[in-house]
């Protein structure tokens, strides 16, 4: 009886066993690990590309807007309208004529250099008073020449700079009192009106840029 009881325990038991699920090999189950970690890497690197494209997307339309401001931006590069080009012309006229004023002062200064340099107190008061005016002259073309300037025109920190100059030769002339310690001064008056008349010149040139 008990014989016969092992041998049903056993049986049990045995059949027990083969019912139960028989484990994964070792090899098996790592190479499904790193099956599992490659799908993961490349399903990361694909919303990483996704990502980076849609980053140059927003880079690129970036980079239109830039285009854009710059091209329209400033208008730096923008030629002058017709009515500009005709303001300039005038402005051009106008400076013609305070380069003929500088030229005759460059005569005036010469008569005074005469006189001081002859002595004679007639002729120095009289070429003096000559080129005061004359100073004051190219100063009055100068302030309108400011005046009928275009706005932002490239010649206006030219004409500042004449009047700069105006305003120290008129001083200079008014100073003079017909010793030959005025012979230093009308020296560096004859500068002056020549440098004087190159700023003007250049000045000019820069009122017509453009038209």
């Amino acid at each position: 009886m008990r014989y016969t009881q092992l041998l049903l325990s056993l049986f049990l038991l045995f059949t027990f066993v083969i019912a139960l699920p028989a484990p994964a090999p070792v090899e098996a189950v790592a190479a499904q690990d790193a099956a599992d970690k490659n799908k993961n890497k490349n399903n990361n690197n694909n919303g990483n590309k996704g990502t980076k494209t849609k980053t140059n997307n927003n880079g690129n339309t970036n980079k239109g807007q830039t285009t854009k401001a710059t091209k329209n931006g400033t208008g730096g590069n923008t030629r002058p309208t017709a009515d500009e080009c005709a303001a300039a012309k005038k402005l051009a006229t106008g400076i013609d004529k305070n380069i003929s004023i500088q030229k005759q002062e460059q005569k005036d200064v010469a008569a005074v250099k005469k006189a001081v340099q002859s002595g004679n107190k007639g002729q120095f008061d009289q070429a003096k008073t000559k080129l005061v005016a004359t100073v004051k002259s190219g100063a009055d073309v100068r302030a309108e020449n400011q005046k009928i300037a275009p706005k932002g025109n490239a010649a206006i920190p030219g004409l500042k700079k004449v009047q700069n100059a105006q305003a120290t030769e008129l001083k200079q002339a008014q100073g003079l009192t017909g010793g030959n310690a005025d012979l230093d001064t009308i020296a560096q008056m004859e500068k002056e009106f020549s440098g004087g008349i190159d700023q003007n010149q250049q000045n000019k040139k820069d009122a017509l840029k453009g038209c």
